[in-house]
């Protein structure tokens, strides 16, 4: 009976040994990893193919005279980019202007003619109405009126014509791009349809032609697809 109270006292005793040293340490936590989330999102991945391919403008203008003439100034540099509008050749403007004086001198003087010719109408026309000249008399003088308002009507188309002419001196860019060898010299003389005077490529945007094997398009097809 001694033995097993000893016994039990040495286990009570050893337990309560283990229970102090372990009851003074607290349990070590983890520590806590900060986590981002972001939102899953459907977006477009560039689909890479390599292949060999040319490049070209997506457009190409043969810039020419439209009128004829002697070339003055070239007013750009060979090979440089230009834009729209921007003023490429002049050809010499004298003979245009001078085309120009006379055409308008013809319709300030026809024009003067058509409204004198205008009021011997409608004087006539008030004369026959009054038996003082004949109807004949005053229907000549309506077709002499309406003649020359068709001549003033001609004359203005033809100012009109050499104010175009006048213009197309100054050559404009059609288009913006970059100029290619320059085809004329100043002091050249150049013609309508004469033959381009330089050609302008346009760069932006641009052309890329290139072959892609049938494994390659389909694959790209079913990209486009998705």
């Amino acid at each position: 009976m001694r033995r097993f109270l000893a016994r039990a006292r040495l286990g009570d005793i050893g337990a309560l040994i283990l229970a102090a040293s372990c009851g003074g340490k607290q349990p070590e936590r983890t520590p806590t990893v900060p986590v981002s989330i972001t939102p899953a999102v459907r977006i477009d991945a560039p689909a890479v193919v390599a292949a060999n391919g040319v490049v070209e403008p997506v457009q190409t203008v043969a810039v020419e005279a439209q009128v004829g003439g002697i070339l003055t100034e070239v007013s750009f540099q060979e090979g440089g980019d230009v834009s729209e509008g921007q003023v490429l050749f002049r050809i010499d403007p004298r003979p245009f202007e001078a085309a120009l004086r006379q055409a308008e001198a013809v319709l300030a003087r026809d024009r003067a003619q058509a409204q004198s010719a205008q009021r011997d109408a409608e004087r006539y026309k008030a004369l026959v109405a009054k038996d003082y000249v004949t109807q004949s008399q005053a229907e000549q003088a309506q077709a002499q009126a309406a003649s020359m308002l068709a001549t003033l009507q001609s004359d203005s188309a033809a100012v009109e014509n050499v104010r175009l002419n006048l213009g197309y001196t100054t050559i404009r860019a059609p288009i913006g791009g970059r100029t290619g060898s320059l085809l004329v010299r100043r002091g050249n003389l150049v013609k309508p349809n004469g033959g381009p005077l330089v050609v302008i490529n346009e760069l932006q945007p641009i052309l890329v032609r290139f072959p892609v094997t049938a494994r390659d398009f389909l694959a790209l097809r079913r990209r486009v697809a998705s």
